[in-house]
């Protein structure tokens, strides 16, 4: 491998649980509870995307501009003061910079969400590229993104490993020529055994792994 992948939420940063918030916050005020299949449906797609099919879905009144300014109402803040990084990822990620390997984040969050975390923690400088959200490209139930992040790197598909937390997200990235390793996140624990079965390798934590 010449290159590591990341995603950004339920991966490197412990941050699922914003979006439950979120989700609760959102479906409650309009007297409902999170439908059973929403966080499923939303979890590979953008900010904007997102926001698109929540409106389309159950038919609100509310367009996708005021849906968006919603959320960001809710997570903004969090993402700018709380939410850290997974246990040693940090440790983890200074470890691949040390050996000389290039480090790219694909994620499908946004970058006013990311960057605070990644600037607060002292890494952003870390990464040699990002492809995200707002980069144009179909979500996460398609290979694109990473495909993007391995270009920006410069580096084949077939030398990149993909850090991911979400079934859709592993099964793209082995799409796209890419080895994957499955990282737990307590918000899919559910999902843990066809998350790690979808998977080329698996972690609990990222003390596992450091050298």
């Amino acid at each position: 491998m010449k290159a590591v992948i990341f995603d950004f939420d339920g991966t490197i940063a412990d941050s699922t649980y914003v979006w439950k918030k979120v989700d609760e916050d959102f479906f409650r005020a309009r007297g409902m509870a999170v439908p059973r299949d929403y966080v499923d449906a939303i979890s590979t797609m953008s900010f904007v995307n997102g926001a698109v099919y929540t409106k389309e879905k159950y038919n609100l009144p509310e367009t996708v501009e005021d849906i968006m300014a919603e959320w960001n109402v809710h997570a903004l803040e969090e993402y700018a003061n709380n939410v850290r990084l997974k246990p040693y990822a940090r440790e983890y990620i200074a470890s691949i910079k040390n050996r000389g390997m290039k480090i790219g984040l694909a994620t499908a969050s946004s970058p006013e969400f990311y960057l605070p975390v990644l600037e607060r923690e002292g890494i952003v400088s870390w990464f040699d590229a990002f492809a995200d959200g707002t980069s144009g490209v179909r979500n996460k139930d398609f290979p694109d993104i990473y495909l993007l992040c391995a270009e920006k790197l410069g580096i084949g598909p077939e030398h990149c490993m993909v850090y991911e937390d979400i079934i859709k997200g592993i099964k793209s990235a082995k799409a796209a020529g890419m080895k994957v390793t499955a990282v737990y996140d307590e918000g899919s624990k559910s999902k843990w055994p066809e998350t790690k079965a979808c998977a080329d390798h698996f972690l609990l934590s990222f003390g596992e792994i450091l050298n």
